[in-house]
């Protein structure tokens, strides 16, 4: 048995097609220069020197590898640590091992073990997930919007409010929106599309409530990703249309049917 183990899991796409091997280069290869120079530094300084060669995965001996499954190593005088990465269906199980040789290494590791379990998780959900265009950009204008702008548009009694039901919490939670009715149905258009919580809580609920001109309505939302948002923009209000086009980076039509 090993002195130290433990296992960490990360989510996998259906149609991800990435062998075990391939997810380890990725999470460990294709981080950024200063991750690999701290994770290298870190290794060095556990006494486990990694040899850098094409046939290795930062440094790593492979000494097993299927499509499923990938097992690395570095042995050293005080200690052997090895990193076990299996796919599964919808998941990816990342284990390490270590084996304790003298009795330096289990005071070095219990240093390590913080870090491990901060690194390794968040660069398996990056590469889970890799950042896409616009990342960046919908990052610091949702922080904006939750931090400043909603809260203010909020208290305004004639601003407009989608309220949606939180798709963890089952809470209620309100977005200042802007869009136009035509008859029994309000459209809108979000900036960034499924990236957007609120749109995410209409994908798990679609039962939403509208505030419009002050009174509150009952209504179905729907994605319209199939509508001409050329035409849908015009239609908009100038200010709006003006905002969506500077921040927006996927936009989606929505269309909710009011009761």
């Amino acid at each position: 048995m090993p002195d130290y183990t433990s296992t960490l899991y990360a989510e996998r796409d259906a149609g991800d097609q990435r062998t075990a091997e391939q997810w380890a280069r990725a999470v460990w290869e294709d981080a950024s220069l200063p991750t690999r120079m701290f994770l290298r530094a870190g290794w060095r300084c556990l006494g486990l020197r990694s040899r850098r060669a094409p046939d290795r995965v930062l440094g790593w001996t492979i000494a097993e590898s299927t499509p499923d499954s990938v097992v690395l190593e570095i042995p050293s005088r005080i200690m052997t640590a090895r990193n076990a990465i299996r796919l599964g269906t919808g998941y990816v199980q990342w284990t390490t091992e270590v084996d304790f040789h003298r009795s330096p290494a289990r005071l070095l590791w219990s240093l390590a073990v913080p870090v491990h379990r901060r690194v390794i998780p968040a660069r398996m959900r990056r590469v889970a997930h890799p950042a896409r265009p616009g990342d960046r950009q919908h990052r610091l204008v949702t922080r904006f919007q939750r931090k400043l702008i909603n809260p203010a548009l909020s208290r305004l009694p004639g601003q407009t409010l989608l309220e949606t039901t939180g798709r963890t919490s089952g809470l209620p939670r309100r977005t200042p929106i802007s869009g136009r009715r035509t008859g029994d149905r309000f459209w809108l258009v979000s900036e960034f599309g499924l990236r957007s919580h609120y749109v995410r809580n209409i994908q798990a609920d679609p039962r939403v409530r509208l505030r419009l001109h002050g009174r509150w309505h009952q209504g179905v939302a729907r994605l319209v990703p199939e509508d001409d948002l050329r035409a849908r923009l015009k239609s908009l209000p100038r200010m709006d249309r003006a905002v969506i086009r500077t921040v927006g980076t996927d936009l989606l039509s929505i269309r909710i049917d009011l009761d």
